[in-house]
């Protein structure tokens, strides 16, 4: 019924991946003093983890929100067909 679902949620999911990328790393960035090369590594890699657990959750919450979307639809449809037009 959806042949493009698959492609159309993996698109999805890359936008939303790199927005919170972004307002992560913008968030260490303008809240975390960094003074050597210690902290500049610690704080990127701590950066890097937390923004990919964010990604991680917003596409599987995208997946599951466009599945149930979904599955409303296709119920709402076969309600549709199974309801016998009066004549």
């Amino acid at each position: 019924m959806f042949p493009y679902l698959p492609q159309a949620k993996l698109a999805a999911q890359i936008v939303a991946g790199l927005g919170v990328s972004k307002i992560v790393s913008d968030i260490v960035k303008n809240n975390v003093l960094v003074l050597n090369t210690f902290h500049k590594v610690t704080v990127n890699a701590g950066s890097f983890v937390l923004g990919a657990m964010l990604m991680d959750q917003s596409a599987k919450h995208i997946s599951e929100t466009v599945d149930t979307v979904v599955a409303m639809i296709e119920k709402k449809q076969k309600e549709d067909e199974t309801e016998t037009p009066e004549k």
